[in-house]
């Protein structure tokens, strides 16, 4: 998932760290977005609750994607 700040990045870490989902902030491919250069890893079976926990807080990812075959694509909102 990708945020537009670094700070909003960092504050969904956190997030995700209360919530008890695995994640792992990495380097945003720019392929994606030319915004801020993090990027948070999640597996795919925890998407729901990733968008529950971030919808919570009062924050929301600009995007969520995944990788196939070898090209990025964004998941919609109703996808999970």
């Amino acid at each position: 998932m990708v945020f537009p700040t670094t700070h909003l990045t960092l504050s969904a870490e956190r997030t995700l760290e209360k919530a008890g989902i695995r994640h792992r902030t990495v380097m945003k491919p720019r392929r994606i977005s030319s915004d801020c250069g993090l990027a948070i890893r999640i597996d795919a079976q925890s998407l729901d609750a990733c968008r529950e926990a971030l919808a919570a807080e009062g924050s929301q990812a600009v995007g969520f994607f995944r990788k196939v075959n070898g090209q990025w694509e964004h998941i919609e909102d109703n996808e999970g």
